[in-house]
């Protein structure tokens, strides 16, 4: 959640207090005096006064109405004097809302990558906590809870896992900001988890099937824009230019997702920064990397082709615009969706084209710890469901050793 803040005089923060009007988004208004007193405005209309004493630390004063703005800079005078005593005495009494919004939410859009999600996340699934004092949130009702959540509402366990990794992240802030207190949470074991995710990978024939299906897309394209043209031309209309080649971003980013394994999102985001076509790589950046680290992978001569020939001359920016905001992809499931009947395969999701990538690696004798590297895994295990493609290699290992 985007806020914007700026510094103002008195006589305006006064002005931010008595007003009645409901934002789109929160703002904040600052003032000058005394340094780090801030008027926080809510979509819901609410006015509340907090002292910021560090980035991702504030103590809340209390709403206006409740304070006059003379009584709220008086506090945050002493607050201000006093600031580790008021932290901690916020702190321990504040409920699960209150310290989200007084401290973590700040704390969670300033330093994680997932911030806004993961604030989200514990406001939608935590709701029966949120008015519930921080510190006396326990282990036991968080384990009936995820208990309800699997055999009442039939939620997976790895769901459930990251709804408790969520509140708990609000709760290892809380402890790091008051001492001795303990994250209830650090003794609760996670769910175990089964990795039954089916490997889906493209048979020889339906990737024969997947790239004639793209290939006839291109090719009826240019015939649709070569008869619009002859339309336009007999009425003396002005051209649109031919189609050459790929008729838009679909078939070089099937091609690409085929020899790289990169996700669809890593697409959207892919940079002509990030390409290097002296060195035959592409660089999958931490920002834009569900694993959160960068990784490089080189590409081969198919992926190669299809980079050089929609390649502009001035590279820069994404790789793959959006035809309709010339931004970033929000999705492309139409166009997908329409290749994949037109192959055959209706059931065949575009993440099963990264499945595709490590499995035909595997298959052809690749090391699960090189394609744990391409796929971008942060562990062995998530590359291990792919070991079973390779049922030689445990028996090629063991006719290594020579008998004496």
């Amino acid at each position: 959640m985007t806020t914007t803040s700026i510094p103002v005089e008195r006589s305006t923060i006064a002005k931010a207090a008595q007003a009645r009007d409901k934002p789109a988004k929160p703002y904040e208004v600052r003032a000058e005096r005394p340094q780090g007193l801030l008027l926080r405005v809510q979509p819901s209309g609410n006015r509340t006064y907090y002292v910021q004493l560090g980035r991702g630390n504030r103590v809340k004063i209390g709403l206006a109405g409740t304070y006059t703005l003379k009584q709220a800079e008086e506090k945050a005078k002493k607050i201000i004097l006093d600031p580790e005593t008021a932290s901690k005495r916020t702190g321990s009494t504040s409920t699960l809302a209150e310290y989200i919004d007084d401290h973590y939410e700040s704390h969670a859009l300033a330093r994680l990558k997932n911030g806004p999600k993961s604030v989200a996340r514990v406001k939608a699934v935590w709701v029966k906590l949120l008015n519930k004092r921080i510190s006396d949130i326990g282990a036991s009702e968080i384990d009936k809870f995820r208990n309800k959540r699997i055999n009442d509402d039939g939620v997976k366990p790895a769901t459930v896992n990251r709804d408790v990794a969520s509140l708990s992240g609000v709760l290892s802030h809380w402890v790091k900001n008051n001492k001795g207190a303990v994250n209830p949470l650090a003794e609760l074991e996670p769910l175990e988890v089964a990795d039954d995710e089916t490997v889906r990978y493209l048979t020889p024939d339906e990737s024969k099937r997947l790239r004639d299906a793209l290939a006839n897309r291109d090719a009826q394209a240019a015939i649709d824009r070569s008869s619009g043209n002859k339309w336009r031309a007999e009425r003396g209309l002005e051209l649109y230019p031919e189609v050459k080649g790929y008729c838009d971003h679909i078939t070089p980013m099937v091609l690409l997702s085929l020899n790289t394994g990169m996700r669809q999102g890593e697409l959207f985001k892919l940079e002509w920064e990030s390409v290097d076509l002296r060195h035959n790589t592409i660089s999958v950046l931490a920002s834009h990397s569900k694993g959160n680290a960068t990784r490089t992978i080189p590409l081969n001569t198919e992926a190669l082709a299809v980079l050089l020939a929609i390649r502009p001359d001035l590279a820069k920016g994404l790789v793959f615009k959006s035809p309709i905001t010339g931004g970033k992809f929000n999705n492309v499931k139409k166009a997908w969706g329409e290749v994949a009947k037109a192959a055959g395969i209706p059931d065949l999701r575009w993440h099963d084209l990264r499945h595709d990538f490590a499995s035909q690696l595997v298959m052809a004798g690749v090391s699960l710890y090189t394609v744990q590297k391409l796929m971008g895994h942060a562990n062995a295990s998530m590359t291990q469901r792919y070991a079973k493609l390779a049922p030689s290699t445990l028996a090629d290992a063991v006719n290594m050793l020579k008998a004496a």
